[in-house]
């Protein structure tokens, strides 16, 4: 007989739910940013580049959310063939694509808070690092597909051999390919390579960076404040308060990442010190936290236009600036309009 898996718990569901209600908030606000970014004179002379390109990064993990997750839930909850059905094809393709972006954007924001820390400490490297800041996207989007892009050769869909299945929504199944099976791709490249280089290195090397900026802020603040002339202080400090607010802005933007892959982070720990347990006594904690981790990565990228416009008056501006634009267009319209029909009339 064909044993179908059991419905996902009310909890995980529920955290299903509420991550597809990110996503879309997340979908809205990220192409609102890039809107505002891209009609920008200056957005390919500043920083304002590499949050462009976190922002098109996260409008398709946003994106994706919902057929990757979310119809997968809905699926094993509904016993919905048709549903079912369209979702085995795009499987593979929709969470490759998922993780090549989390994995580039997590390096874009490490080449922002990079810059940050070369601002901070006014490094000599600075300008050449930014004149290379497209060089530096296209390097992120490389690392995504080197290390996560092999997803689609790892998995396929599979037809189930139990005629009992057919017309089911068991009646595939998605599993690791024969190529995951090798010791060099599944345990060097796969295990050991993608997880240090996707999960680990990245979260550590942002919380060091972030780390070395607020000692150095720390620092200067100390100095500045022994410094015994009011006027020369205030003149010191009112040059460096657009250099602040950016850092302030991406220090923020580092926790929130950092805080959303806490999880991810222990998980795989765990995976490394005893895979084993949690697949066999802590199966359905594996799982819950799986889905927690998706809902987290959503709700980062959520958050991020909030922190912009809170932060950073420049992001600010320049997002009420296309807004202002989109209105004074529409008013003219408007103008233009009543002034035709009174013409007519």
């Amino acid at each position: 007989m064909c044993e179908e898996d059991g419905p996902k718990s009310a909890i995980s569901f529920a955290m299903v739910i509420a991550g597809s209600v990110i996503s879309i908030v997340s979908i809205s606000n990220n192409v609102l940013l890039f809107i505002s970014l891209i009609r920008n004179n200056r957005c390919f002379k500043c920083y304002f580049h590499f949050i462009l390109a976190l922002c098109f990064f996260d409008i398709i993990i946003s994106v994706c959310y919902m057929p990757v997750i979310l119809v997968d839930s809905l699926k094993d909850w509904t016993k919905w063939i048709e549903l079912a059905r369209a979702w085995w094809p795009f499987f593979v393709y929709g969470l490759a694509m998922t993780h090549v972006c989390m994995t580039s954007a997590c390096y874009i924001l490490i080449a922002v808070a990079y810059e940050r820390y070369l601002i901070t400490v006014r490094s000599y490297m600075l300008k050449q690092f930014q004149k290379r800041r497209s060089w530096w996207c296209f390097a992120c989007l490389a690392i995504g597909i080197l290390t996560k892009g092999g997803m689609l050769i790892e998995l396929d869909v599979f037809p189930s051999e139990d005629e009992s299945c057919k017309n089911t929504v068991m009646e595939y199944f998605v599993d690791v390919t024969e190529v995951t099976k090798s010791v060099w791709y599944g345990t060097i490249y796969k295990f050991w390579l993608r997880n240090i280089a996707t999960v680990f290195l990245p979260f550590f090397l942002l919380l060091l960076i972030n780390l070395g900026i607020v000692l150095e802020l720390r620092s200067q603040m100390q100095h500045a404040f022994g410094n015994r002339s009011r006027r020369r202080f205030s003149l010191r400090m009112q040059s460096r308060i657009n250099v602040r607010q950016a850092t302030a802005t991406m220090l923020f933007i580092c926790v929130i990442y950092l805080i959303s892959n806490v999880v991810n982070v222990f998980i795989t720990a765990w995976e490394f010190v005893d895979i084993e347990s949690l697949q066999t006594r802590f199966m359905e904690e594996y799982m819950l936290s799986a889905d927690l981790s998706s809902v987290l990565v959503v709700t980062a990228c959520a958050l991020r236009l909030p922190i912009y416009m809170l932060c950073n008056p420049e992001l600010r501006k320049a997002v009420k600036k296309s807004f202002t634009h989109k209105s004074e267009h529409q008013q003219k319209m408007h103008q233009t309009f009543s002034l035709i029909a009174k013409i007519l009339v």
